[in-house]
């Protein structure tokens, strides 16, 4: 009755904290057993013996508050109810008579009454009761059961939480906590707002590491939770936040250093599921030597002057000033792919010496130590690596034009060999852009690309534009026979026409092809086209042939007019007659085993 229908709160409400107490009547807890505070009533049914003032002051020392009830008739009434109660649980109600049914229900009715008897006589006991809270004898003198039983819990707060006014400052979210981390509202030192909190934390902390003991955030907030302090987590994840911010504390999560500018670091010190995997320990800086060292080393390898006094700061800086190199290097690394460019060594050996200092990331004091070993080699890298940087920042549009000039040009090698000073310009370019690309070397043998492709594509251009004019003389020539072959009468205007425009389109196609390989593939095209067409008209004047009896199959043997007709240079007439008699003798004797030969 007492805390079902008297004192109902669960929690003690004291500004913004709430606070549950353990319930007890006589020796009977009520409800779940927290272990915080008890609020503890004696009624008439204790034992006298619990009601002595010396007992009465020591068992509510530390946590308790004890209610020793007034003496009024709560307990007669109260037990009058029960055992109209209990009569009736024992009886079948339902199967008596009537008569007996109404007698009970006015019983009950009874039980009503005493029960609410019961109740003010309770709020009577409590109002004049004695209260002991954290072994003092408290007057209170004035107020309802309710409010006397709030004044001595409040009473037994400011005591039992001793250590709740160090929180100065309450938290209300997460953004709160990183805006303190981050200090995005700085304090004047001394003056900030929960120093004396988070002093206590840096020395509970300092005495966890004396100890050798690891300690958890789960851990810090189930110690400032509880007596004497009763903080609230957030207001605890505050409080860790200010130790952050000052640098005087190290957060690691699955044993990694977090960064303050972390974004789920509100997580790591407040969230249930996270608080046990985050550890937190009192910071362990680099030595004063080794952070003047790395100092140094930046200013030199970056060559920055304004580089970061403070530990967290400084990490930072490295990290991301490592991470960019790293980042730069790497887009070197990538173009090489399929190239031969110089030095690729020595970007991988670059990459390799950033990845062994940031391997060491996850620890402040492993990070600084390992980039002071390896602060020589990072500096002889980067001296390393200024011809490299030379090389893409100036001589690698000149290197990437000369490989593609060589590689466009091999399917027309055997025209070039022909010209011996194209040939061995390109022979040159060859020898710097493949047989040296990838060697040091090539710095120096740059600079002379642009002449020898300038002689190169002179060369080629030479080459081209003989080639240009043999074909169009070939297009005169196959339009000249198909124009004679056509007449004058109009008969084959149409195939005229036709055969114009495919050879507008050769000349075309001649004009903007830059590849002598495949001009003369254009040769073969053209010919043939001309036979086809002449063929067609010359056939078209031919009279129609009577119908033949089925005649046996001919053996017609096919023979390229390449092979016969060979390249050469007629001077007089006596050349003319030697080339064709032994054109006659070569066609005679393949007559002689066929019955025909087809020309193509």
């Amino acid at each position: 009755m007492i805390f079902g229908d008297i004192y109902t709160k669960k929690k003690y409400r004291y500004g913004k904290y709430d606070f549950p107490f353990d319930e007890i009547v006589d020796s009977t807890f009520i409800g779940p057993v927290t272990g915080a505070m008890t609020l503890r009533f004696l009624t008439v049914a204790s034992d006298p013996d619990e009601k002595q003032e010396l007992r009465l002051l020591t068992e509510s020392k530390g946590k308790g508050a004890i209610v020793v009830l007034a003496d009024t008739p709560y307990y007669e009434s109260l037990e009058k109810a029960m055992k109209i109660r209990q009569y009736v649980k024992q009886r079948n109600v339902n199967q008596l008579a009537k008569s007996v049914q109404d007698i009970i229900r006015d019983q009950q009715d009874e039980a009503g009454k005493h029960e609410s008897t019961a109740k003010e006589e309770l709020e009577k006991a409590i109002a004049g009761a004695e209260f002991y809270v954290d072994g003092e004898h408290i007057d209170i003198t004035s107020g309802t059961a309710v409010s006397k039983i709030d004044q001595a819990l409040q009473y037994l707060v400011a005591h039992v939480y001793n250590k709740l006014d160090l929180i100065t400052k309450n938290a209300e979210t997460d953004a709160d906590v990183l805006s303190i981390i981050r200090g995005t509202h700085p304090q004047m030192e001394g003056t900030e707002d929960n120093r004396d909190a988070a002093a206590d934390v840096e020395d509970y902390l300092e005495m966890q590491s004396n100890r050798k003991l690891p300690t958890s955030m789960e851990d810090v907030q189930a110690k400032y939770q509880k007596i004497p302090y009763g903080w609230r987590e957030i207001d605890i994840a505050a409080v860790v936040a200010l130790l952050i911010y000052q640098q005087k504390v190290t957060i690691k999560y699955g044993g990694e250093t977090i960064r303050p500018d972390n974004s789920k670091l509100p997580d790591m010190l407040r969230k249930k599921s996270e608080r046990g995997k985050a550890m937190i320990s009192i910071k362990q800086s680099p030595s004063a030597q080794k952070m003047k060292a790395t100092r140094e080393f930046l200013r030199d390898y970056f060559d920055i002057m304004d580089v970061r006094d403070d530990e967290d700061g400084l990490i930072d800086q490295i990290l991301t000033l490592l991470q960019k190199q790293k980042a730069h290097y790497e887009e070197l690394n990538n173009k090489y792919e399929g190239h031969k460019y110089p030095d690729h060594d020595k970007v991988r050996e670059a990459i390799r010496l950033i990845n062994d200092v940031l391997s060491q990331q996850k620890d402040n004091i492993a990070l600084v130590d390992r980039l002071v070993a390896d602060s020589d080699d990072l500096l002889d890298s980067k001296e390393d690596m200024q011809p490299v940087e030379d090389f893409f920042n100036n001589q690698v549009t000149v290197f990437d034009a000369a490989a593609k000039l060589e590689a466009d040009l091999r399917n027309d090698l055997p025209y070039i060999q022909k010209d011996k000073e194209t040939n061995e310009a390109l022979n040159q370019i060859r020898k710097i852009t493949l047989a040296n690309g990838d060697s040091c070397a090539v710095y120096k043998l740059v600079p002379q690309l642009n002449g020898l492709m300038d002689k190169v594509r002179a060369g080629h251009n030479k080459l081209l534009e003989k080639k240009r004019a043999d074909l169009l003389e070939i297009v005169r020539q196959c339009l000249a026979e198909i124009h004679q072959s056509g007449g004058r009468d109009g008969e084959f205007k149409n195939t005229i026409e036709k055969a114009d425009n495919y050879f507008t389109q050769m000349k075309e196609q001649i004009d903007t092809t830059r590849t002598i390989v495949l001009l003369d593939g254009l040769i073969t095209q053209m010919w043939n086209y001309k036979d086809d067409t002449v063929s067609i008209m010359e056939e078209a004047k031919q009279p129609p042939k009577p119908q033949q009896p089925n005649q046996p199959e001919k053996h017609i043997k096919n023979v390229y007019r390449q092979s016969i007709f060979k390249q050469a240079t007629l001077e007089s007439q006596a050349d003319i007659d030697v080339y064709v008699e032994r054109i006659r003798k070569y066609l005679t004797d393949l007559l002689k085993d066929s019955d025909a030969i087809k020309l193509s």
